[in-house]
């Protein structure tokens, strides 16, 4: 899993997410967040979530995420997070960490 990850912007939906490789990315405003896809607490699909202020709540138990930091803010493990950047035409991840 290590390497680059490029994902065109056409790949999102109008909800402004995807999930690509086992990652979610979301867009929001000119910013983007890559995590991993699945919940840590019980490995649902973390892309299924709600997204407000860079907090992630997972909709299937309300586990709460920093984006910035993978913080659990409600629950007890983080999310594995990614460094992004924002181009003209893609959302590119950084997987190596």
């Amino acid at each position: 899993m290590a390497g680059v990850l490029r994902v065109p912007l056409d790949a999102f939906g109008a909800d402004r997410r995807a999930e690509v490789d086992g990652i979610a990315l979301f867009l929001d405003g000119d910013r983007a967040y890559a995590v991993d896809a699945a919940c840590p607490h019980e490995g649902n699909p973390l892309v299924d979530g709600d997204l407000a202020g860079g907090v992630l709540t997972c909709a299937y138990h309300l586990w709460r995420f920093d984006l910035e930091t993978g913080a659990c803010l409600h629950g007890d493990r983080p999310v594995r997070r990614y460094e992004t950047r924002v181009e003209p035409d893609a959302v590119v991840v950084l997987r190596d960490r």
